[in-house]
């Protein structure tokens, strides 16, 4: 393949709307993405989703990236699905693993490269969350999505965010039942968030979606349970129960089914990967990547939009790879500077107005306490099955961040590269040491950051050997 202008790498709403910019103004574009069909997780298999009355189901939120799949579709842009970019060398040549349409896709090389990577769900390590019967709110909704699957009819959800009610009125309006939603929001929590509702209602429209959620759930009859804390999920080799303490009094549900979330964090893997400064976002807890106002990373010529950067939710994603994609372009010198700044002005203001919502509702749900301090016998590395009092200890022999925990112990060291543990080793390590999380500093990734076969890596030879400095 020939070298192109512009390499997008995630086909969600940040994703395209990069993409479609960027051949607007006359950029030559590649789109590359993990699933079979674009649109990311918001609008996921939205062109033949097998729900047979999915418009009410799934809501106006998912259909609103109709226009946007439509134009993408018809836009001529090459598009690799079911294809993975494990590495990008410093020339900015990305190396693939996965098959397209044409077979095996060959190495690429491209000026700008856009990560729109978009957001992974927060990993919640209860006690007993790896036992079967225990998944994530978004992996359910992936099999709600794509198969129409429903959970069982036993099944409780534990957590915090807005995604957690989301998914349950999803849930109701599929015809299926939840015994019970188990928030971890506290009182204190509402009431800090009180100071943001004047800047909120900016966002108007957001607001009016969440009080219509609430008050169509309440009409669902759905036990909502607040205040929950010292959760775990009880069963051998499936799950039988949930228990948790609210109000000073412990309960116990019987259960077959538990689905944890815990808010969303930004994927960060491949960005450290390539050596981009990131920050500690305090506002909310997790590590994100440094941009200029034109979302281009410390490293030249790297974009970070949507939720990859910082958590944002579709419709502002989308603005963000515009607002990118038009930097791109006055960069390439297909568009002047003023022409760059006239198009974005109307994108940046609508892009604040829906992010005006974001510190109340990362206020009135923050990530529940076992987040950061899970109990000692808790799994933290599902890959390696390292528990968090091998973290704690490793810690207190020294280690003084997730990087050396790695080395000590193998967490981070497994097929998801930290994925599912960076954030909770680094808290872990924060709290034993007394230091703030931000000087405990986060996971460094490494390549390949998705699993690659030999196979594959081989077939990138002797471009990728040069690439990253072996002999031929």
């Amino acid at each position: 393949m020939k070298p192109v202008d512009l390499l997008v790498i995630g086909a969600g709403p940040a994703g395209l709307a990069a993409a479609l910019t960027a051949a607007d103004c006359g950029l030559s574009v590649v789109v590359v993405d993990e699933n079979p069909q674009p649109g990311g997780q918001i609008y996921r298999q939205l062109s033949d989703n097998p729900l047979r009355d999915c418009e009410a189901i799934l809501g106006a939120d998912y259909f609103a990236g109709a226009p946007l799949l439509q134009r993408f579709a018809t836009s001529g842009i090459d598009y690799l699905p079911r294809t993975s970019v494990w590495q990008i060398a410093g020339d900015n040549t990305a190396y693939f693993s996965g098959t397209s349409s044409n077979g095996p896709t060959a190495p690429l090389k491209a000026r700008f490269i856009v990560l729109a990577t978009g957001a992974q769900e927060r990993p919640l390590p209860l006690a007993g969350w790896t036992t079967p019967g225990a998944m994530t709110v978004g992996a359910a909704q992936i099999l709600l999505k794509t198969a129409g699957l429903l959970p069982p009819r036993d099944v409780v959800l534990v957590g915090s965010g807005p995604l957690l009610y989301h998914f349950a009125e999803q849930v109701f309006q599929a015809g299926g039942t939840i015994q019970a939603l188990i928030d971890t929001t506290r009182a204190i929590d509402k009431f800090k968030a009180l100071r943001h509702g004047p800047n909120a209602l900016r966002s108007p429209r957001l607001l009016w979606r969440g009080v219509k959620l609430l008050a169509a759930l309440r009409r669902q009859r759905l036990n909502r349970i607040v205040g929950a804390s010292d959760i775990a999920i009880v069963g051998e080799s499936q799950v039988s129960a949930i228990e948790f303490r609210v109000g000073g009094k412990t309960h116990r549900l019987s259960t077959s089914s538990v689905l944890l979330h815990a808010g969303l964090i930004p994927q960060t893997n491949f960005s450290s990967a390539l050596g981009c400064e990131h920050y500690w976002n305090s506002q909310q807890f997790s590590w994100q990547v440094k941009c200029n106002d034109w979302f281009e990373s410390t490293r030249a010529g790297l974009f970070v939009a949507g939720d990859g950067g910082r958590i944002m939710g579709a419709e502002a994603a989308e603005l963000s790879g515009r607002i990118a994609a038009l930097e791109i372009a006055c960069q390439g010198e297909k568009i002047s500077a003023a022409e760059r700044d006239a198009q974005a002005r109307p994108l940046r203001q609508a892009w604040q107005r829906l992010l005006a919502a974001r510190p109340l509702l990362d206020t009135l749900y923050p990530p529940p306490a076992e987040c950061f301090s899970p109990k000692d016998e808790a799994i933290v590395c599902r890959c390696e099955s390292v528990t968090a009092s091998q973290i704690r200890s490793a810690a207190r022999l020294g280690a003084p961040g997730p990087n050396q925990v790695k080395a000590l112990t193998r967490a981070g060291m497994g097929a998801c590269q930290g994925r599912m543990c960076a954030c909770v080793t680094a808290a872990l390590v924060a709290e034993t040491s007394g230091q703030p999380i931000d000087q405990v500093g986060m996971l460094r990734s490494r390549y390949p950051v998705k699993p690659v076969t030999l196979e594959e890596i081989a077939g990138s030879v002797p471009a990728a050997c040069g690439a990253i400095g072996h002999p031929r």
